[in-house]
């Protein structure tokens, strides 16, 4: 265990500097002390640092529709007089300087006189004066303006393999208050961020503001004008390329029908695109429209336009794509006569009153529609889709081939039932 040092007075009495230090603190105490008892008033104590405060309810400024956009933020000194001990505590905040506002007539810069008071009028002092006693101070009409934010990226780039997306920034718009004659010019803000940065992924970063006028010709900020927020953010989006094939699929095939195998031409085969990593490693294909099997029509083509998922950008020259089926697929009219009626209600009847369905266009590969026979085609009604009263009703029916071939019927058809409780 360490054992503990005792002072040694005799040492530091001996040592010269510890014994000046001791004078000194002794003499200030000593000189406190003596001030506190023959001198406990100050008559001429300098408080620094006062703020100007102009109300921003002022009377006489509401009344010209006007608001203090120079010289509020200035700072005088202040004279005061009291007992020590009340000076000695005084702050800035315990005074209020404000300028009289009676010269004012309308917009523009004026020296004014400064008046004073105290902040409680029950505080023990009196203030002598104020320096300066006059300043100047501008005061203008001030408005306010709704400015669209646009981003603007100098110098980044993105690595081998990725692209830069579109930036954008939060907020995405800001409103900028100040006098009027400079707000009115403001046309434009634009945020700025300028780097050599070589990205692989988004980047966010704070971003600059500019404000330009009508004319491209930057508009200077000033301390008279104010923002809603104090900082702007920009995102950067860094997209990973990719090229995807093109495909389209089918509506309301019949369950005897695989799509897969259904070929058709593309006027672009792939496309080059860029999007969010973590979505276009998992993306297969870009999907450019549907294909309704019940108004295909053989020989006739269809244009789509190509839309991308959310984030991505298209890379290529072409933004919509044909598709064509060729000489592969062909169409046969034929007349349907076997009717088949599925999931009935146990206690309903419910009898196909029509024989045939004349004029069915069926449509499917050339192959499969040459070999089709009218008795392998079904029209199929499902009873649980058919509100249940007695009576004759037209119904639709879907229409398939029961020998597996890759065909289907084109347009909507219908036939006649009745229905009646069964006793």
């Amino acid at each position: 265990m360490k054992k503990t040092k005792k002072l040694d007075f005799q040492k530091m009495i001996e040592n010269g500097l510890t014994l000046k230090l001791v004078s000194v603190l002794v003499a200030i105490l000593l000189w406190f002390g003596v001030a506190m008892i023959f001198s406990p008033t100050v008559d001429n104590a300098r408080i620094r640092g006062v703020p100007i405060t102009i109300s921003p309810n002022n009377e006489t400024l509401a009344g010209l529709g006007l608001e203090a956009v120079g010289g509020q933020t200035e700072t005088v000194t202040v004279r005061v007089k009291g007992s020590r001990e009340v000076v000695g505590a005084l702050k800035p905040s315990d005074i209020v300087v404000s300028p009289v506002l009676t010269d004012v007539t309308g917009p523009g810069t004026y020296t004014l006189q400064l008046r004073w008071s105290k902040q409680n009028v029950m505080d023990d002092f009196e203030i002598l004066g104020v320096s300066p006693e006059k300043m100047e101070f501008t005061f203008a009409r001030v408005v306010s303006k709704k400015l669209t934010v646009e981003a603007k990226a100098v110098g980044l780039t993105a690595k081998d393999g990725y692209v830069l997306g579109k930036p954008t920034t939060d907020p995405v718009e800001i409103t900028v208050k100040g006098p009027e004659g400079t707000v009115d010019k403001i046309e434009r803000c634009v945020a700025t961020v300028t780097s050599d940065t070589v990205l692989s992924r988004t980047y966010k970063v704070p971003a600059e503001l500019t404000l330009y006028d009508a004319d491209g010709n930057e508009v200077e900020k000033t301390d008279a004008m104010t923002f809603d927020v104090s900082d702007v953010e920009m995102t950067i989006p860094v997209l990973k390329k990719a090229t995807l094939p093109l495909k389209v699929k089918f509506l309301n095939a019949p369950a005897s029908i695989q799509t897969d195998k259904l070929t058709y031409e593309l006027s672009a085969k792939e496309i080059d695109v860029a999007g969010p990593e973590e979505t276009i490693s998992k993306l297969e294909a870009i999907n450019v429209g549907y294909i309704n099997l019940l108004d295909f029509k053989y020989g006739e083509g269809y244009t789509f336009q190509i839309e991308l998922p959310n984030g991505f950008v298209n890379l290529d020259s072409f933004d919509t794509v044909s598709v064509t089926f060729g000489g592969a697929y062909a169409g046969k009219s034929i007349t349907v006569s076997n009717f088949s009626v599925i999931n009935p209600p146990s206690n309903w009847n419910v009898t196909v009153t029509t024989k045939r369905i004349y004029g069915v266009q069926m449509a499917g590969l050339a192959a499969d529609i040459a070999a089709l026979q009218e008795t392998n085609v079904v029209a199929e009604i499902d009873a649980s889709t058919i509100d249940m009263k007695e009576g004759q009703y037209n119904v639709p029916v879907k229409l398939y081939a029961t020998d597996g071939s890759t065909v289907w019927a084109a347009g909507s058809y219908e036939a006649v039932v009745g229905i009646s409780a069964k006793k």
